[in-house]
């Protein structure tokens, strides 16, 4: 078999060959020309749109071999071809024939059409080394026009409402994208200078956008700005006082994106294939082995040998895990022994909040407050497969969803848009808290669900809030169109909430409840809750993409 190391870069020695490594080389082949895939190397193999984009991002001297895509050629002995990888423009696999054998090497790659972008190609091979950036079931991105019509819609509703929309994508490869999708919806691209230098060498090869004009400060309202990720808070966006930003990347899936990366909104919009997509792409190629690098490579090396795919992560060390039986005569422990004095009291009240049916969004609050309050991790699957079992039909799934940190299944395209400006607005016009007041409890905590609790607390007239109606709630947030009118929704609501209340909203809303709780344990809990295997539970999640 064909000998692959990995050193801060993939390593073939038998043919001394460098694939994508970090560090200056003799002899490499650079896959694309992002700033994390590229060095001063000596002699380098590429595509001709890298090489292109390579005196521009790192110019200097070296031996370049400038291949076309799909056509074999001889490189110091190596046969080889290069494929689109449908990363970015100009993306390239490596795809190299070693006697009576075949190794593809993805690079950074995207089964999904893009408009900026050649379409992936690929071909069977012996050995298949992937990128595995999103290699967790849990990534998996809706239909890239769902996702477009929604960055179009948050564009429209921000310069209708006077500000300015500012759209957070890689100068190089997403920002493209980006302007791409925006032609014909009748919006001005406004271009960064660092887009805008990446933009015109994309256009030397024929590809065409839509009308944009460069940056230039004195004329931003009514255009759509895209600027790279690393403008967001830069001198040049704070001279901007009314504007909202939006994060495009495939990490927006993530329910915490938007406080993440400290924006108003996330799109799911990648240039990387999606945990589904990375399946398919082992099925295409059929390899006898795969190595996987990047991301979530343990784990997805371990779901394809689950599927009886030999694979094995090269850039972390594979995990196995060792179940020993029990010895007869050994005595159960019980990890939960040493529990803390504050959460054996907030437990003993458990049943009875639950049972308290006149106040249920607040009774699912008080049992998150109870796992968070132990360390144990059985302890934290009994409390919440005691409540589970207390639930109707009707607010199981709904509650199962709340327990991973979302308002929508994992499946379920719909997303909230509410960034942390309108969540400090609406929690400060529904307690009358000013500036000061509000920014030094916030700065105290560093937390947004704590600062909420203590925003909202003895500020508000609470009313009782039932878990369908927490459901509406979200539900009609999503569905309110613009900033104003999500703040409407919002600020009625914290002004008749608990403290507590007001804080496991805010948590949803954040995507990240910092309660010790991870899928996995919900996915636990169910097992218990109801007594079947845990293995069908977990397949159910994974195949249906919603734990509730």
């Amino acid at each position: 078999m064909i000998e692959v190391r990995y050193e801060r870069g993939v390593y073939l020695p038998q043919q001394d060959l460098w694939l994508d490594p970090w560090d200056a080389k003799p002899f490499a082949f650079i896959s694309h020309a992002h700033s994390d895939h590229i060095a001063p190397h000596e002699e380098i193999i590429v595509s001709q749109r890298t090489a292109r984009l390579l005196k521009s991002r790192l110019p200097g001297r070296r031996i370049e071999h400038i291949l076309p895509f799909g056509e074999k050629q001889r490189v110091h002995g190596l046969d080889l071809m290069l494929l689109p990888a449908g990363h970015i423009f100009g993306s390239a696999q490596c795809f190299l024939f070693l006697g009576n054998q075949t190794l593809l090497y993805t690079g950074d790659f995207k089964l999904r059409p893009g408009k900026s972008a050649e379409q992936v190609q690929w071909r069977e091979a012996d050995t298949l080394i992937m990128e595995t950036t999103f290699g967790l079931s849990r990534y998996r991105f809706p239909p890239t026009q769902q996702v477009v019509d929604q960055i179009v819609s948050f564009c429209r509703e921000t310069i209708e409402a006077g500000e300015v929309p500012v759209l957070l994508g890689y100068s190089l490869g997403k920002a493209q994208e980006i302007l791409c999708s925006l032609d014909g919806v009748g919006l001005t691209p406004m271009l960064h200078g660092s887009v805008y230098e990446m933009t015109r060498i994309y256009e030397q090869f024929g590809q065409s956008f839509c009308k944009y004009v460069r940056y230039r400060a004195n004329d931003v309202a009514g255009k759509v700005l895209i600027c790279p990720p690393s403008a967001n808070r830069s001198h040049m966006l704070e001279r901007i006082p009314r504007k909202r930003v939006a994060m495009i990347s495939g990490w927006a899936v993530d329910p915490n994106a938007v406080y993440r990366y400290q924006v108003d909104a996330a799109f799911p919009l990648s240039d990387h294939a999606d945990y589904d997509d990375l399946i398919r792409y082992v099925d295409f190629v059929r390899p006898r082995r795969v190595f996987t690098l990047h991301g979530f490579a343990a784990a997805f090396a371990c779901d394809l040998r689950a599927r009886g795919v030999e694979a094995w992560a090269l850039t972390e060390q594979n995990q196995m895990e060792l179940h020993l039986p029990a010895a007869d005569n050994a005595l159960p422990v019980d990890p939960c022994a040493e529990v803390s004095r504050t959460a054996e009291s907030t437990q003993d009240s458990f049943h009875k909040q639950v049972s308290d049916t006149r106040s249920e969004f607040l009774a699912f609050a008080k049992v998150g407050e109870a796992i968070a309050a132990t360390p144990a991790k059985l302890e934290k699957i009994r409390l919440l497969s005691d409540y589970l079992r207390e639930l109707t039909s009707e607010q199981l799934p709904i509650i199962t969803t709340y327990f991973t940190g979302r308002a929508f299944a994992q499946s379920d395209p719909r997303t909230l848009q509410v960034g942390w400006s309108v969540i400090v607005r609406t929690l400060q016009g529904a307690t009358k808290i000013d500036d000061a007041a509000f920014h030094s409890i916030a700065a105290r905590h560093g937390d947004a669900g704590k600062t909420a609790f203590e925003v909202l607390d003895g500020r508000t007239t609470p009313r009782l809030f039932t878990i369908v109606e927490s459901r509406e709630l979200f539900e009609s947030l999503h569905r309110a169109r613009g900033p104003l009118a999500k703040a409407k929704l919002l600020q009625d609501r914290f002004s008749i909430s608990s403290a507590r209340g007001g804080q496991y909203i805010v948590k949803i809303l954040t995507g990240d409840l910092r309660i010790g709780l991870r899928e996995g344990l919900v996915e636990e809990a169910i097992a218990k809750a109801f007594d079947v295997p845990l293995d069908q539970v977990k397949q159910a999640n994974m195949l249906l993409g919603d734990i509730g």
